[in-house]
């Protein structure tokens, strides 16, 4: 990539740019093509100026280190961070949907749009702050979009690990947007994940109502707002929300919503609740008469909402008090003085008696008022259908007021039992990750609950039309025929049957009430289908139903979460080896003590990957020998079936890989060493995945692990899965069979990539072993060991696992 400047031209390898896309003081990001894959990034570049100071090249690095160890659809994905002739940059996810920043510069949101961006961020600030990172500046400029809509969070370059948030970054200074500091962040304190929610509840209010909920000049008064002025109400006809909001806002840490999960559930039964009586009356004919109560009270949430508004207009004008007017968006700086804060936070204002008095006085007549109004008409009146109340109110509203219908809680609807996470299927998820288990099994979404008229539910009757008397049949003359409406007839109804692969995916139908039930009638229209099931990438499409029964295939393509396991179905019958999804992540490769793993190095592995939980099984390796005609390996007397094969050479694993992919579509081969090694630490930083504790019982060595296969003259292969698994969820990575990788054997890692990538040479004839076997001694079984083997040697001690690569 090349930069044109004023003075210079920088240049990136592997990049060619586009355009620009935004310029601050600290970076510039540019649109840009990533050669080596043909895709569009957005490529952040540190502002040149900046690299002499540590506190900003570290920032800049942390972000990319963060991020690379978070995995989630609302969390933004880095693809490449490097540092050329002194020149920092990140490659990470373009994301073209502009902000929330940019939405609020023209107007406040729906809040039914600002509950489904707060669901979403609040999932990917449980994700992080369940891998112990708290981002710190969460704000509307750090909220991007998808193209498909979807709210992504981005800029962890602030963020710290839970552990090692301090109370400052430097003497006196805190970090942090002044207007979604949390309480606990403007003094300076010890924070956790509860303070990036009460930053998001700060969001929330700001997307509903377009203005911060706390405002000053300064930055110190901003922040003792923060500390001392209570939780600020929303517009009447958005008071539906309030609840909520004082859960996020709460000045006291226990009194918020104590992870993002929470924060998920109340938001699905704030969202349920809307999509209640009102959806489902909406696919009715309901021919019963308006009730009065029902009118009155939707008319009085209204008139309350406004005249509140109008009131407090009145009473600011009044006191000479400026309105709340929508200040111009600007990004705000993170960086606040603690002890302003603290030496200035002031003492409580003194209210004048008089005014307070009436102020309070007026509030308690008209509390009195509504509720005396609301108890009168529960008993004397009947209920009629809400929605009912709502068509012939329509014509009644203010220019520019939301519907109050929008606002009555209702009851929700029952929820679908959940699909189990563990399958028996060929091919299924058998085991994944709680948390992604739960995101595909979330609850509707803002979509599903937009108060819009259906094909079938009538129009909303204006003005006149509610004050057009019957006709009287006792008046001189006949009734004028044109004014007698004939009765709509009904639309034909027609079957919709959806067929799933898996089966028993859940189907739901987004902007209709009543559940989708198999073959079940429903009017021409379009409709909304959305098909999910955990373990599997949710489908959402449009169809249309016309003058016939309908029938829809639809095939989920497998979602691959960190943990989850899963067998490829064969062609002709019959499964592949168990895989496990390996996330990806960075860590330290080799040892320093060992002249072979030497030197230590920092490895990316950028992509998440399969890799088989167990070494291939004789049982896996003869259904590929028996069908390619070869001969079947030895199995040393010990048994075959779940004993790991040996006494194959390299390319024989090689082959296998080949035939692996061609029955199952999916592309197997052998792991690269990094890949390997990440896989067999399992995120442990010792050379052993269980630490510096002793081996005894967790592996299949000579000595050191007092192994029931090994004797004082003889050693055997165990069944694989004997032992306990790593905590990736792999078995024997430590002794059992060494393991064929991909990686020309060299003496040392001084050809090593960080990148994960094998190490390749012309004319290899020695290929890699890692794990050591069942006669090695436990150190030679670290997940650092290594040696080199001829790739055409058979050995009882040498056998391999497989790896998958993931769309």
């Amino acid at each position: 990539m090349e930069v044109a400047s004023s003075s210079t031209t920088l240049a990136i390898p592997g990049y060619r740019i586009l355009k620009k896309i935004n310029q601050g003081g600290m970076s510039t990001v540019y649109l840009a093509v990533q050669r080596s894959v043909g895709r569009q990034v957005a490529l952040k570049v540190m502002s040149p100026a900046l690299n002499a100071d540590p506190i900003f090249s570290e920032r800049f690095q942390r972000e990319a280190n963060i991020v690379g160890q978070l995995s989630h659809p609302n969390i933004i994905g880095i693809h490449d961070i490097g540092c050329y002739r002194r020149l920092n940059y990140i490659a990470m996810d373009y994301l073209a949907g502009g902000s929330v920043a940019d939405r609020l510069a023209k107007s406040a949101m729906d809040p039914l749009e600002a509950l489904n961006i707060t669901r979403e961020i609040a999932l990917a600030l449980d994700h992080a702050h369940g891998k112990g990172y708290v981002h710190r500046d969460l704000k509307p400029e750090n909220i991007l979009f998808r193209e498909d809509g979807s709210a992504v969070l981005t800029d962890f370059g602030v963020a710290r690990t839970v552990a090692g948030t301090s109370r400052m970054t430097t003497t006196g200074m805190v970090v942090g947007t002044p207007h979604y500091m949390s309480p606990e962040q403007a003094r300076g304190a010890a924070i956790d994940g509860r303070a990036d929610l009460y930053s998001l509840g700060v969001v929330l209010y700001e997307m509903i109502t377009s203005v911060v909920p706390f405002q000053a000049e300064e930055a110190v008064a901003i922040a003792i707002k923060h500390l001392t002025d209570p939780v600020p109400k929303l517009p009447a006809r958005h008071s539906l929300y309030q609840p909520m909001l004082d859960r996020f806002l709460a000045k006291d840490p226990d009194n918020r919503f104590q992870r993002g999960l929470e924060a998920v559930d109340t938001i699905d039964q704030l969202l349920a609740t809307l999509a209640g009586k009102p959806a489902v009356q909406s696919m009715q004919q309901d021919s019963n008469p308006v009730g009065t109560s029902s009118l009155i009270r939707a008319l009085l949430i209204t008139l309350y909402g406004t005249l509140s508004n109008q009131l407090s207009s009145a009473w600011r004008r009044w006191w000479d008090k400026p309105l709340q007017e929508n200040p111009e968006r600007a990004e705000q700086t993170t960086v606040i003085r603690v002890r302003q804060v603290l030496q200035q936070v002031p003492r409580q204002r003194r209210r004048r008696w008089i005014s307070g008095t009436v102020a309070l006085a007026v509030i308690l007549v008209c509390w009195l008022g509504l509720s005396l109004h609301s108890r009168v008409f529960a008993w004397r009146f009947d209920y009629g259908p809400l929605e009912s109340a709502r068509q012939l109110t329509a014509a009644l509203l203010l220019p520019g007021e939301a519907h109050p219908v929008a606002a009555i809680p209702q009851a929700a609807p029952p929820e679908p039992a959940a699909v189990p996470a563990t399958e028996d299927l060929t091919g299924e998820i058998l085991q994944g990750d709680a948390h992604e288990a739960r995101q595909a099994q979330q609850t509707p979404t803002p979509a599903d609950v937009v108060l819009a008229p259906q094909e079938n539910e009538a129009p909303p009757m204006d003005t006149a039309e509610v004050a057009v008397p019957p006709a009287d049949p006792s008046a001189d003359g006949p009734a004028d025929e044109a004014e007698v409406a004939a009765p709509t007839p009904e639309p034909p109804r027609y079957s919709l049957s959806v067929k799933t692969s898996p089966g028993n995916a859940r189907v739901r139908i987004m902007n209709i009430a009543p559940r989708y039930e198999p073959g079940m009638a429903l009017p021409p229209g379009p409709y909304d289908l959305e098909i999910s099931r955990p373990g599997y990438v949710t489908e959402r499409r449009w169809i249309t139903i016309e003058d016939s029964d309908l029938s829809v295939a639809v095939t989920l393509a497998r979602a691959f979460v960190p943990g989850s396991r899963f067998r490829s179905p064969l062609s002709g019958g019959g499964r592949g080896p168990e895989m496990v999804v390996v996330g990806s992540g960075r860590f330290t490769m080799g040892n320093n003590k060992r002249a072979v793993a030497k030197p230590e190095r920092r490895v990316r592995i950028g992509r998440a990957f399969a890799i088989s939980s167990h070494e291939i099984t004789f049982d896996d390796y003869d259904l590929f020998a028996k069908e390619a005609g070869a001969a079947l390996p030895g199995d040393a007397g010990w048994g075959r079936k779940s004993r790991p094969v040996i006494n194959v050479a390299w390319r024989d694993a090689v082959d296998y890989t080949r035939w692996l992919s061609r029955k199952t579509g999916k592309r197997y081969r052998l792991p690269s060493e990094a890949e390997w090694e990440y896989a067999a630490r399992g995120g442990s930083s010792s050379p052993f995945w269980w630490g510096k504790g002793k081996a005894n019982g967790k592996a299949n060595c000579r000595r050191g692990c007092a192994s029931q296969f090994t004797g004082l003259f003889t050693a055997t292969s165990s069944p694989v899965g004997h032992y306990p698994a790593n905590p990736f969820g792999l078995y024997d990575t430590a002794g059992n069979v060494a393991e064929w990788v991909q990686d020309c054997f060299v003496a040392n890692h001084s050809r090593g990539r960080s990148d994960g990538r094998p190490v390749a040479i012309e004319n290899c004839s020695q290929r890699t072993l890692r794990g050591g076997s069942m006669r090695d001694p436990v150190a030679n079984t670290s997940s650092d060991y290594r040696k080199g083997l001829d790739q055409s040697t058979l050995s009882r001690e040498v056998g391999f696992r497989v790896v998958m690569e993931l769309p």
